[in-house]
């Protein structure tokens, strides 16, 4: 699962509460927009529409880092060109939120001809894993609790700490959604099993995010699987080429049917073993039995 689904989620239930985080205190959440972009069919979920502490309406754009990627900044920047073409009266600002050091490529894009800068862009940027998980949690602020997980100084007693937080502030609508979500992010710190535990699984499968992760899981599984398959697929067809080669090496007037056999043989260990069995055998029709078999067990 990549961690933008929840983050995306989280961002949409409880938008107003991450606001400190961006270092918008004084400034109010109109609504989180979502938006289609049409030159390259992608979905922008966390596009948040604020009011300043003196009224003016504003876009803000925040792009949730979670692998490293050379060119986050210029799609931030290509997503402000975007805005900035279909609302060119509104302000439109991006920030970037990594959250590994790993991820970290930096806040400012700099252009150089011949060693000399010529233009610059620089950005917002917020290092997650340096914000204290004690203060988010003290904070009581809900958005922030469910990020603590992935906040300086997180632990297991914190995540305990959070769930209940959770429980007894969160509207009985966000629970289940919030305590998913927190579930996401504190996989390396607490074990699932104890995790459903402490919550219940009854309170996680009431979630309509739940549905979405197992959705997405057998998603990924499923890619997997079928890369998985197409892997296997080529490594066959890599091996069948390599013994009709090694077939005709060794001997050169085998007939042609011995190919059809061999295309039957459809797994990758025993065409290797047929590989090594073709220098080996002491003469083709011993090499044709071994073959003949193997075809007939791959049927």
């Amino acid at each position: 699962m990549q961690t933008d689904i929840p983050l995306k989620r989280l961002m949409a239930l409880r938008g107003a509460d991450l606001l400190p985080l961006l270092g918008l205190p004084a400034a109010t959440l109109v609504r989180v927009e979502s938006r289609e972009l049409p030159a390259s069919a992608t979905r922008l979920d966390t596009v948040l529409r604020i009011r300043s502490p003196q009224g003016q309406e504003y876009l803000h754009l925040v792009e949730w880092q979670g692998y490293r990627d050379p060119t986050v900044l210029w799609r931030l920047a290509g997503y402000m060109a975007w805005f900035g073409q279909q609302e060119p009266a509104t302000v439109v600002v991006g920030t970037v939120v990594y959250l590994a050091p790993d991820h970290d490529v930096g806040d400012t894009l700099i252009q150089q001809v011949d060693g000399q800068v010529v233009q610059t862009w620089s950005f917002s940027r917020i290092r997650l894993w340096e914000q204290d998980a004690a203060a988010a949690l003290a904070s009581a602020n809900l958005g922030l609790v469910v990020l603590s997980p992935l906040m300086h100084n997180a632990s297991a007693p914190l995540v305990q700490q959070a769930i209940e937080v959770v429980l007894q502030q969160a509207p009985q609508t966000e629970q289940g959604d919030l305590l998913s979500i927190l579930g996401a992010f504190a996989v390396p710190l607490l074990n699932p099993q104890r995790f459903i535990d402490l919550v219940g699984k009854e309170k996680l499968m009431s979630s309509e995010f739940f549905d979405y992760l197992m959705q997405e899981y057998t998603a990924e599984f499923k890619e997997r699987e079928a890369a998985l398959l197409a892997q296997l697929r080529q490594q066959e067809t890599e091996f069948q080429q390599l013994l009709e080669d090694a077939v005709l090496v060794r001997f050169p007037d085998a007939p042609l049917s011995l190919v059809q056999d061999i295309r039957r043989v459809n797994h990758a260990g025993q065409l290797r073993r047929l590989v090594m069995a073709v220098q080996q055998v002491s003469d083709l029709s011993e090499f044709e039995q071994l073959l003949h078999t193997a075809a007939d067990n791959s049927t």
